[in-house]
């Protein structure tokens, strides 16, 4: 198991770098929207142009998920706005179950839902994103699946950060992160394919770090 899941993170890594969803920039940082300067950029909603990238990642993530015995038991996809939306919608054709998508926050007019499709009281969610750096940006996710009395089994991602490393905490609750791919797996990437320079390396390493961003200490 523990082979499937390097492999299935370093070709994750490895899609990422390739496509470009992950960038770096040493002389005109890219603005994030908490308006910090970085050197590095991820965008993972890239992927959905790549046919066959998006496919072997779609099927990437059905490996995951069925290798997690906690996750047999999920009733619904729930793709969150925007990024989420595409690969909650062909992880739930995959899987043959009811698709949703959660709103940042609640229309203003009409019924004024959050929720698009149906949760159910009791239903075993499965929240979808295209990736996770501190995990704030989950939380009215979180809360209006709760709020209709859905029950969260867990976050999958194609790319985690590692701010989070396997669980999301909120409001007392442990959430499970299922990811594809790390900074480690990116990181060993790079270095394998001499990419950088090793000042160039430390740079990103340290840059990281000052996000916090775990485990990353033996790449400097």
């Amino acid at each position: 198991m523990i082979n499937i899941e390097k492999k299935i993170s370093n070709e994750t890594a490895s899609i990422l770098l390739t496509k470009k969803c992950i960038e770096f920039n040493f002389r005109k940082k890219f603005q994030l929207t908490s308006g910090r300067k970085s050197i590095v950029y991820c965008d993972c909603r890239k992927i959905i142009a790549y046919t066959s990238e998006r496919e072997k990642l779609i099927n990437f993530a059905l490996k995951k998920i069925k290798l997690d015995k906690t996750l047999n038991s999920l009733t619904n996809i729930a793709g969150g706005e925007s990024a989420g939306i595409p690969y909650a919608s062909l992880l739930a054709q995959k899987m043959k179950l009811p698709l949703s998508y959660i709103r940042k926050e609640r229309k203003k007019f009409g019924k004024k839902s959050q929720i698009e499709g149906v949760i159910k009281p009791k239903d075993n969610v499965l929240i979808v994103e295209d990736l996770i750096t501190d995990g704030k940006s989950k939380y009215n996710f979180i809360d209006a699946v709760e709020k209709v009395g859905g029950r969260i089994k867990a976050i999958f991602v194609i790319f985690n950060y590692g701010i989070n490393n396997e669980f999301l905490e909120y409001k007392g609750k442990k959430i499970k992160i299922i990811s594809l791919a790390k900074w480690e797996d990116v990181l060993n990437i790079i270095i394998s394919k001499k990419f950088f320079q090793k000042k160039q390396i430390k740079l990103i390493v340290n840059f990281l770090n000052s996000m916090g961003i775990k485990n990353l200490k033996s790449f400097l």
